[in-house]
């Protein structure tokens, strides 16, 4: 069983061995399938501690811990949340996300298919969210995207992210905490500072990964969890058909 410790991640990120951004050739994963686990903050230290043996972590400039800032955008009438909603597949999710530690920023398109496998293409860009669609134009529509001038600025949010790898699996581990979410029309925020965000991210699915072992032995079972589709739930509900995402908010709760 899990020893469970409330601490500071960074005591316990310390005992991993470590890889850089070139290192993951295997693991890293732009077709995949995708397992997330809700996690309690109180839990995480110990859930790291059982895994050290079995993975490395992203280090950059001693840091083992990053900031990243994603922007989503749909159309005006919100068409690619209502089709997660709904639950369709082969949908599109389209973000802007901003690496604060490196400075760096990326266009990303993420393409679920009807196999439940996630596609993700994505382009580094330098120009500011307001004008990277129009830039972008020529990498949407080649990632699916028909009509990219409809696209306006959706959500934003916020979280630290943890990244670990397995290379000889195959497999990638992040790990979001401190997530918080902007309604952009209301300019209001709402923050899940009690609870991490865990995705397991395999070219097939494993169950035998040592990380599903230790959330199958923890009683704990993959949710769906759409940072996009929680964030438009919390913050823009009294709004927005939310049926499919309540479930997942009660089970938070409960955690």
């Amino acid at each position: 069983m899990i020893d469970w410790i409330d601490s500071s991640p960074n005591q316990v990120l310390h005992k991993f061995s470590s890889h850089g951004l070139e290192d993951l050739d295997k693991a890293n994963l732009m077709n995949r399938i995708d397992s997330k686990f809700i996690i309690h903050t109180s839990e995480l230290n110990g859930v790291l501690d059982a895994l050290n043996n079995y993975y490395s972590v992203l280090e950059i400039d001693r840091e083992r811990l990053f900031q990243y800032d994603n922007i989503y955008f749909d159309t005006p009438n919100l068409d690619y949340y209502h089709l997660h909603h709904n639950g369709k597949l082969n949908r599109h999710k389209i973000r802007y996300r901003k690496y604060v530690d490196t400075n760096s920023a990326y266009l990303e398109v993420k393409f679920k298919n009807n196999k439940k496998r996630t596609q993700k293409s994505r382009i580094q860009v330098s120009c500011s969210p307001l004008d990277v669609i129009t830039q972008s134009s020529d990498f949407l529509i080649h990632s699916g995207i028909h009509q990219p001038n409809q696209l306006q600025i959706a959500q934003k949010s916020g979280y630290k992210r943890i990244a670990l790898a397995n290379e000889s699996a195959g497999e990638r581990l992040t790990i979001d905490m401190g997530l918080h979410f902007w309604d952009v029309k209301r300019d209001t925020r709402v923050k899940l500072g009690e609870y991490v965000i865990a995705e397991l991210k395999q070219s097939k699915l494993n169950r035998e990964s040592p990380f599903y072992r230790l959330m199958r032995e923890s009683n704990r079972r993959p949710t769906s969890f759409s940072k996009y589709c929680m964030g438009m739930y919390f913050t823009s509900q009294d709004k927005l058909k939310t049926n499919r995402f309540k479930s997942v908010a009660r089970d938070m709760l409960r955690n």
